[in-house]
Protein backbone atom coordinates (compact mmCIF):
# COMPACT_ATOMS: atom_id res chain seq x y z
CA UNK A 1 0.00 0.00 0.00
CA UNK A 2 0.80 3.83 -0.19
CA UNK A 3 -0.62 6.47 1.39
CA UNK A 4 -0.81 10.15 0.08
CA UNK A 5 0.57 12.82 2.11
CA UNK A 6 3.75 12.65 4.37
CA UNK A 7 4.70 12.73 7.96
CA UNK A 8 3.10 11.50 11.05
CA UNK A 9 -0.88 12.23 10.01
CA UNK A 10 -0.18 9.59 6.79
CA UNK A 11 2.05 7.26 9.25
CA UNK A 12 -0.80 7.19 11.45
CA UNK A 13 -3.25 6.86 8.66
CA UNK A 14 -1.08 3.49 7.39
CA UNK A 15 -0.88 1.88 10.75
CA UNK A 16 -4.98 2.46 11.18
CA UNK A 17 -5.23 0.92 7.36
CA UNK A 18 -3.06 -1.90 7.59
CA UNK A 19 -4.83 -2.95 11.20
CA UNK A 20 -8.38 -2.44 9.75
CA UNK A 21 -6.31 -5.09 6.41
CA UNK A 22 -5.57 -7.51 9.43
CA UNK A 23 -8.88 -7.29 10.96
CA UNK A 24 -10.68 -7.73 8.00
CA UNK A 25 -9.24 -10.26 5.83
CA UNK A 26 -9.99 -12.52 9.17
CA UNK A 27 -13.34 -12.29 8.27
CA UNK A 28 -13.68 -12.37 4.61
CA UNK A 29 -11.98 -14.87 2.43
CA UNK A 30 -12.13 -12.63 -0.35
CA UNK A 31 -10.07 -9.74 -1.31
CA UNK A 32 -12.51 -7.94 -2.91
CA UNK A 33 -15.01 -7.84 -0.26
CA UNK A 34 -11.86 -7.18 2.50
CA UNK A 35 -11.33 -3.80 0.26
CA UNK A 36 -14.54 -2.27 0.27
CA UNK A 37 -15.08 -3.39 3.90
CA UNK A 38 -11.64 -1.51 4.66
CA UNK A 39 -12.77 1.36 2.46
CA UNK A 40 -16.23 1.90 4.35
CA UNK A 41 -14.28 2.01 7.63
CA UNK A 42 -11.96 4.57 6.37
CA UNK A 43 -14.91 6.59 5.47
CA UNK A 44 -15.80 6.09 8.94
CA UNK A 45 -12.76 6.41 10.81
CA UNK A 46 -9.95 8.18 8.39
CA UNK A 47 -8.62 11.56 7.53
CA UNK A 48 -11.76 12.94 5.00
CA UNK A 49 -8.64 14.33 3.30
CA UNK A 50 -6.54 11.33 2.94
CA UNK A 51 -6.59 8.19 0.92
CA UNK A 52 -4.57 5.17 0.64
CA UNK A 53 -3.66 2.64 -2.66
CA UNK A 54 -3.51 -0.82 -1.73
CA UNK A 55 -3.08 -4.30 -3.57
CA UNK A 56 -4.42 -6.77 -1.98
CA UNK A 57 -3.73 -10.32 -2.92
CA UNK A 58 -3.99 -14.57 -1.45
CA UNK A 59 -1.94 -16.93 -2.62
CA UNK A 60 -3.96 -20.17 -2.52
CA UNK A 61 -0.20 -22.28 -2.44
CA UNK A 62 -1.99 -25.82 -2.95
CA UNK A 63 -3.33 -24.53 -6.03
CA UNK A 64 -0.89 -22.50 -7.35
CA UNK A 65 -3.40 -19.49 -7.63
CA UNK A 66 -3.54 -15.90 -6.69
CA UNK A 67 -6.74 -14.12 -6.04
CA UNK A 68 -6.22 -10.29 -5.70
CA UNK A 69 -8.13 -7.15 -6.11
CA UNK A 70 -6.07 -3.57 -6.96
CA UNK A 71 -7.01 -0.30 -5.15
CA UNK A 72 -5.31 2.56 -7.21
CA UNK A 73 -1.99 0.71 -6.78
CA UNK A 74 0.61 0.61 -8.85
CA UNK A 75 0.21 -2.53 -11.73
CA UNK A 76 2.31 -5.25 -9.97
CA UNK A 77 4.19 -7.20 -12.87
CA UNK A 78 4.80 -10.46 -12.92
CA UNK A 79 7.92 -11.89 -14.21
CA UNK A 80 8.01 -14.92 -15.96
CA UNK A 81 10.20 -16.63 -18.51
CA UNK A 82 12.12 -13.90 -18.93
CA UNK A 83 9.35 -11.29 -19.50
CA UNK A 84 7.43 -8.72 -17.70
CA UNK A 85 3.83 -8.90 -17.51
CA UNK A 86 1.38 -6.49 -16.16
CA UNK A 87 -1.35 -7.81 -13.66
CA UNK A 88 -4.74 -6.78 -14.53
CA UNK A 89 -8.02 -5.43 -12.44
CA UNK A 90 -9.25 -2.01 -11.75
CA UNK A 91 -9.82 -0.30 -8.57
CA UNK A 92 -9.97 3.29 -7.32
CA UNK A 93 -8.06 4.27 -4.23
CA UNK A 94 -9.51 3.78 -0.28
CA UNK A 95 -10.62 6.53 1.95
CA UNK A 96 -11.65 9.34 0.18
CA UNK A 97 -15.12 8.65 -2.18
CA UNK A 98 -18.21 7.58 -1.56
CA UNK A 99 -18.95 3.22 -1.56
CA UNK A 100 -21.21 4.15 -5.10
CA UNK A 101 -18.07 5.60 -6.78
CA UNK A 102 -15.33 2.16 -5.41
CA UNK A 103 -15.02 0.33 -8.45
CA UNK A 104 -13.13 -2.68 -7.59
CA UNK A 105 -12.39 -5.76 -9.71
CA UNK A 106 -11.15 -9.10 -8.42
CA UNK A 107 -8.64 -11.17 -10.37
CA UNK A 108 -7.11 -14.86 -10.02
CA UNK A 109 -3.84 -15.85 -11.90
CA UNK A 110 -1.87 -19.10 -12.16
CA UNK A 111 1.07 -19.11 -10.98
CA UNK A 112 4.24 -21.32 -11.68
CA UNK A 113 7.60 -22.24 -10.26
CA UNK A 114 9.55 -19.65 -10.97
CA UNK A 115 7.40 -16.75 -11.12
CA UNK A 116 8.43 -13.70 -9.71
CA UNK A 117 5.49 -11.07 -8.51
CA UNK A 118 7.13 -7.63 -8.11
CA UNK A 119 5.30 -5.11 -5.66
CA UNK A 120 6.48 -1.40 -5.82
CA UNK A 121 5.28 2.41 -4.85
CA UNK A 122 5.26 5.23 -7.01
CA UNK A 123 8.57 6.26 -5.39
CA UNK A 124 9.93 4.52 -8.09
CA UNK A 125 8.69 5.45 -10.94
CA UNK A 126 8.90 9.36 -10.14
CA UNK A 127 12.06 9.17 -8.75
CA UNK A 128 13.92 12.54 -10.37
CA UNK A 129 17.33 13.19 -12.05
CA UNK A 130 19.83 16.15 -11.18
CA UNK A 131 17.85 17.16 -14.33
CA UNK A 132 14.05 16.93 -13.63
CA UNK A 133 14.09 13.79 -15.12
CA UNK A 134 11.28 10.93 -13.58
CA UNK A 135 12.79 7.16 -13.76
CA UNK A 136 9.38 6.43 -14.87
CA UNK A 137 7.73 2.89 -15.28
CA UNK A 138 9.05 1.79 -19.03
CA UNK A 139 12.62 2.07 -17.49
CA UNK A 140 12.11 0.38 -14.40
CA UNK A 141 10.14 -2.78 -16.23
CA UNK A 142 13.03 -3.02 -18.17
CA UNK A 143 15.26 -3.45 -15.03
CA UNK A 144 13.46 -5.92 -13.64
CA UNK A 145 13.39 -8.26 -17.15
CA UNK A 146 16.82 -7.63 -16.98
CA UNK A 147 17.54 -8.70 -13.74
CA UNK A 148 14.69 -10.91 -13.07
CA UNK A 149 16.33 -14.29 -12.75
CA UNK A 150 18.03 -12.76 -9.39
CA UNK A 151 17.36 -14.22 -6.06
CA UNK A 152 14.67 -11.46 -4.83
CA UNK A 153 16.61 -9.97 -2.27
CA UNK A 154 19.91 -9.57 -4.92
CA UNK A 155 17.17 -7.95 -7.61
CA UNK A 156 15.73 -5.64 -5.19
CA UNK A 157 19.56 -4.13 -4.09
CA UNK A 158 19.93 -3.89 -7.65
CA UNK A 159 16.94 -1.92 -8.63
CA UNK A 160 17.57 0.58 -5.20
CA UNK A 161 21.77 0.54 -6.31
CA UNK A 162 19.91 1.74 -10.13
CA UNK A 163 17.44 3.95 -8.61
CA UNK A 164 20.37 6.02 -6.41
CA UNK A 165 22.94 6.14 -9.54
CA UNK A 166 20.10 7.78 -11.53
CA UNK A 167 19.21 10.19 -9.08
CA UNK A 168 22.67 11.28 -8.51
CA UNK A 169 22.62 14.59 -5.79
CA UNK A 170 18.83 14.92 -7.11
CA UNK A 171 17.00 14.95 -3.16
CA UNK A 172 14.53 12.39 -2.77
CA UNK A 173 10.72 13.46 -2.24
CA UNK A 174 9.16 10.21 -2.08
CA UNK A 175 9.26 6.72 -0.40
CA UNK A 176 10.58 3.69 -2.13
CA UNK A 177 9.55 0.12 -1.46
CA UNK A 178 9.65 -2.88 -3.70
CA UNK A 179 8.96 -6.15 -2.49
CA UNK A 180 9.55 -9.49 -4.81
CA UNK A 181 7.80 -12.30 -4.13
CA UNK A 182 8.90 -15.48 -5.76
CA UNK A 183 6.77 -19.00 -6.49
CA UNK A 184 8.47 -22.16 -5.25
CA UNK A 185 6.40 -25.31 -5.96
CA UNK A 186 7.26 -28.91 -5.33
CA UNK A 187 4.40 -31.36 -7.02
Amino acid sequence: GDVSDKGMPAAMYMALTRSLLQAESRREPSPRAVLSNVHRLLLELGQPSMFVTVFYGVVEGSAGQLTYSRAGHERPVLLRDGRAHFLGGEGAFLGMMEDMDLTLTEERIDLAPGDRLVLYTDGLTDAQSANGRAFNLERLVELFQAHGELPPDELCTTVFADLTAYQGDAEQYDDMTMVVVEVNRTA
